[in-house]
């Protein structure tokens, strides 16, 4: 056991090894990325401690994989570095860890969490776990909903620790779209009972052989089909969000997913908490190349009162940022929006000439029992919209501004009975039968809540979804069934759905 005060060069030498120097640590983006992190105000590190002869169970199977058979003599044994944000020396640590963890608790409040280090050249970065910037669920907060409890037991003492584990990609044996399906297994695995993989376990699970037909490892990277091959046979399922804006360039036409459907796709996932893997295509020297990163988290503004206008409003399009897991970079690298085309990232900040970042596909891992998606409730939605704006006919001072997530019924339940529903009303709602996934589609005026209307997440497309109606002001039920009743030949085309007639009956019956 080594304990350092903690300074940008004892970081380096902390993270480097017999076959990677202090030196060559100190050129690498991810020590680059780390040292700004770790001295952060959130983080704000002040002690190192080493714990060598470390078994890591990640680097066990990949060291049973690929370097046992090498000629050179790979330790199988890592070593672990922890950081703190107190001051401490060794007298005092070994006087903390033989007392009760309960008579100490203050001091374990302030650790920051471990990088396991590997004894391999230059890709040293394993199994790490560290703890993420000031998280809350309201506006204005950090959401890290990709995140989960992390147990570590460092010297017969157990801490918790909230967060999403990350390693470097290892050149050999994972490439960076295995790393973000590791990450992202990391909290699925937890959540939905599926199974957590090493990256060689998930390399394999994704093909036979590489890109070009040749032996997998040394891997050279997996292509969007081999990722969905590989996230299947872990038991999840994938949604592929397709390119939907073409720019130019003078070098041709290419296809890019805009900042508006990103923000749209990551709010309505995000309560189900797996963390969505996004391929980004991004600068590197004279041209681009594409990349996988792991999404875990994201920062939203406050909402602000929308003028009405002819277009749909998304309570998405308050979402300023994301944190995603790159494992060229870091944990949590803050990724901000430029314009509705393309994405600053640590790629774009250090890049010679600044150049941005496109998103050409979103992997939206889920359970297999999510049938619907999001697009699938838009559409609906869309009618919605059309009808609750004829109804209103700008008496409003605000526009409607839609929000649409898949979430739990027990957490739908819950917000319910939160409500300010009259008892009667909630009674109805919470003795309803739900299925397990629910997509809620919520409407606002300004701040105020005024419908949601919920959907089976588990049934066909074509089918009637709908499940429930709820409207928070009492004093508009009375108008709006007078009006859906009494224009329902002009209003029920508005829907453009093959169960348009139902869903019609359904909003009539639901005001009742």
């Amino acid at each position: 056991m080594q304990i350092q005060q903690y300074s940008e060069e004892a970081l380096a030498e902390a993270l480097s090894n017999k076959y990677t120097s202090a030196e060559v640590i100190s050129e690498k983006n991810q020590y680059l990325y780390l040292k700004n992190y770790l001295s952060s105000p959130d983080m704000d590190t002040k002690t190192i401690v080493i714990e060598d002869n470390y078994v890591s169970k990640d680097f066990l199977h990949d060291y049973a994989s690929y370097y046992a058979l090498c000629f050179e003599e790979y330790p199988k044994l890592c070593k672990r570095v922890h950081f703190f944000s107190n001051n401490f020396n060794n007298v005092k640590f070994e006087e903390i860890i033989l007392k009760k963890e309960s008579d100490c608790q203050d001091f374990w409040n302030h650790y920051l969490g471990f990088i396991v280090i590997k004894p391999i050249p230059v890709t040293v970065l394993g199994y790490t776990v560290l703890k993420t910037y000031s998280n809350g669920g309201n506006f204005d907060d950090r959401n890290f909903w990709g995140v989960r409890q992390y147990k570590v037991h460092l010297f017969g003492n157990e801490i918790e620790l909230t967060s999403l584990a990350f390693q470097e990609q290892d050149s050999v044996l994972a490439a960076c779209a295995t790393t973000a399906i590791w990450s992202m297994l990391n909290k699925a695995s937890i959540d939905f009972h599926t199974i957590l993989k090493s990256p060689s376990q998930i390399t394999k699970d994704a093909d036979s052989t590489s890109l070009d037909g040749s032996r997998l490892f040394p891997n050279k990277g997996l292509n969007l089909l081999q990722i969905c091959q590989a996230i299947l046979n872990s038991g999840l399922v994938s949604e592929i969000k397709q390119p939907d804006i073409t720019l130019t360039f003078p070098s041709g036409n290419f296809n890019f997913v805009s900042n508006q459907y990103l923000k749209k796709i990551l709010n309505a996932y995000s309560p189900i908490g797996i963390p969505i893997i996004l391929i980004i295509s991004v600068p590197t020297g004279d041209n681009y190349g594409l990349h996988a990163i792991t999404i875990s988290g994201f920062k939203k503004n406050p909402p602000a009162p929308v003028a009405p206008h002819a277009n749909i409003s998304w309570l998405s399009d308050n979402i300023e940022k994301f944190y995603a897991h790159d494992d060229q970079w870091g944990p949590f690298a803050r990724i901000e929006f430029n314009g509705n085309d393309s994405l600053n990232t640590p790629w774009t900040h250090f890049h010679i000439t600044k150049n941005p970042t496109y998103v050409t596909n979103v992997v939206v891992p889920i359970y297999p029992k999510i049938r619907i998606s999001y697009e699938d409730i838009e559409f609906i939605v869309l009618g919605l919209d059309t009808i609750l704006s004829i109804f209103f006919d700008d008496n409003i001072i605000a526009d409607l501004v839609w929000d649409i997530k898949i979430n739990y019924s027990e957490k739908v339940k819950e917000d319910i009975k939160n409500s300010n529903l009259d008892n009667s009303e909630k009674l109805t709602c919470l003795s309803k039968s739900l299925p397990k996934y629910i997509w809620v589609a919520s409407c606002y005026i300004g701040e105020n809540k005024v419908f949601d209307f919920t959907f089976d997440g588990t049934d066909v497309s074509s089918g009637m979804l709908g499940k429930g109606f709820v409207c928070y002001i009492s004093d508009i039920k009375p108008m709006l069934s007078e009006f859906l009743t009494s224009n329902r030949t002009l209003l029920q085309p508005l829907f453009n759905h093959s169960s348009k007639s139902i869903y019609y009956d359904f909003l009539i019956e639901s005001l009742q």
